[in-house]
């Protein structure tokens, strides 16, 4: 994943970031002077970050960085853009007061780069889960569909993993109850309980302490497992732990020392429950009345009609941001010879089948879509060529390595074509996003074609696509 970071920095404290190693994974950094300076810069769609380095003699202090964010948060663009604050040890209140005044992330210089680069991806990832919701939101605008009205918010469902029931700091961080105790030893992925939020409490006393490697076990298994991978983490841990980057990448969605204090743990508990319903809306988009107008009843994917104006919004935002978007066309091999040999009800059974295999390898942010019989669209906003390539043989592979069950003790192998067209680069080549659109699926198509000539069950890259 990679990004463009401002660092607003007023005395030459953040130049302490190891920028090189930033850019060696493909994150750009830019740097501006003062507050005023960042704001200015602002809408910039091109910018995903904004990290703020403070120190003993930024001008203003505090309050200076809490009417920044204040200023930030107002218009739209600044709403949605994640921010970091890279300042000196203070007590729990001022910590607080900016992650309450919209700052993502409060992190201590020197800040561990490796930590950094974990919680930039994370932080990415978060802004991409809100930045579909409104691509998704405006392309139903656009076909003249209103979203349904959100419905009143339930009551959310926090379990709470620890060695013992209230074991140290979870008796006391302020959590919305009631709270299911979990034993870290237990199968805590129970198909009748639907969590919106694990806490993981690393961070008990003594002999109760979970070792590092159980609470990496833990974070792994609560994502790979059906029943809870759409759930929220938040993992309590020691003081200066050094397990946080590998945790985030895991699959935490957040990581907090116990030590600051249980408002600021609830703080973060009640942020990661307003994004898990906001990701919860993002999946029920499809789900409002707009099933037989823009999605596959077969498949429950979108169709042709939803997917080529969703297309042109994403090449638009591809665009303004001067970022490339992945266009892949996916055909399921001789796939008329498991109609004949085994029926069209069986058939129907793979369709549907392959679309899930399809979807379970995607991030939220991608586009989806069936628009023919056994032909599947996916588009990658912010992917590299590399990036795409890697992404369609790992889709090749999941629908490949496994037979497809169609009922009755029977079961089939099928493969798929890919091909893989990337573009747009900036705006400088007049061309709309419509006409973009259009390129980019015959290039993609061409690929394909050449994938079936070439032997099929292959990925292939269309040689104009960099």
């Amino acid at each position: 994943m990679s990004g463009r970071i401002l660092i607003v920095d007023h005395a030459g404290t953040g130049r302490a970031l190891d920028e090189g190693a930033l850019g060696a994974v493909g994150f750009d950094c830019r740097h501006c002077d003062g507050f005023d300076a960042a704001l200015s810069r602002l809408p910039d769609p091109a910018l995903d970050l904004v990290f703020v380095a403070t120190g003993a003699g930024a001008p203003g202090g505090i309050g200076a960085v809490l009417a920044f964010l204040a200023r930030l948060r107002i218009g739209a663009e600044g709403a949605r853009l994640p921010v970091i604050i890279s300042s000196p040890p203070s007590g729990a209140g001022q910590r607080l007061a900016l992650l309450e005044a919209g700052a993502d992330e409060v992190m201590v210089p020197p800040v561990p780069t490796v930590l950094l680069q974990a919680r930039l991806r994370n932080l990415l990832r978060a802004r991409d889960t809100e930045a579909e919701l409104a691509r998704r939101e405006a392309t139903h605008q656009a076909l003249g569909f209103s979203e349904g009205a959100a419905g009143f918010a339930p009551r959310q469902r926090i379990a709470v993993i620890a060695p013992h029931d209230g074991a140290g700091a979870i008796a006391h961080c302020g959590l919305p109850g009631p709270l299911r105790h979990v034993d870290p030893t237990a199968f805590f992925a129970a198909a009748d309980h639907e969590e919106d939020l694990f806490v993981i409490d690393g961070a008990a006393p003594g002999r109760d302490a979970l070792p590092a490697r159980e609470l990496r076990r833990i974070v792994a298994e609560l994502r790979s497992r059906s029943a809870t991978r759409r759930a929220a983490q938040l993992v309590l841990l020691p003081d200066a732990a050094r397990e946080a980057a590998m945790l985030l990448d895991l699959g935490a969605d957040d990581t907090v020392s116990a030590s600051v204090g249980p408002d600021e743990i609830a703080h973060r508990a009640r942020r990661l429950l307003r994004r898990k319903l906001l990701a919860d809306r993002l999946r029920a988009t499809e789900r409002y009345g707009l099933e037989a107008a823009l999605t596959d009843p077969l498949t429950g994917l979108w169709n042709r009609r939803y997917a080529r104006p969703h297309l042109v919004r994403l090449i638009e935002g591809a665009q303004a941001r001067d970022r490339s978007i992945a266009v892949m066309l996916l055909d399921i091999d001789l796939f008329k010879a498991v109609n004949d040999r085994h029926g069209h009800a069986a058939g129907d059974e793979v369709l549907a089948q392959v679309a899930g295999r399809l979807r379970d390898g995607l991030r939220p942010a991608d586009l989806l879509a069936r628009i023919g019989g056994e032909e599947f669209l996916v588009a990658m906003p912010d992917t590299t060529l590399e990036q795409a390539r890697t992404a369609a043989e790992r889709l090749r592979r999941r629908i490949r390595d496994a037979p497809f069950a169609m009922g009755g003790g029977l079961s089939c192998r099928v493969t798929v074509s890919i091909g893989v067209a990337l573009g747009p680069r900036g705006t400088g080549t007049g061309t709309g996003a419509e006409a973009e659109a259009e390129a980019l699926m015959r290039r993609a198509d061409a690929a394909l074609y050449a994938a079936k000539e070439t032997g099929r069950n292959r990925v292939t890259v269309s040689l104009s696509a960099a």
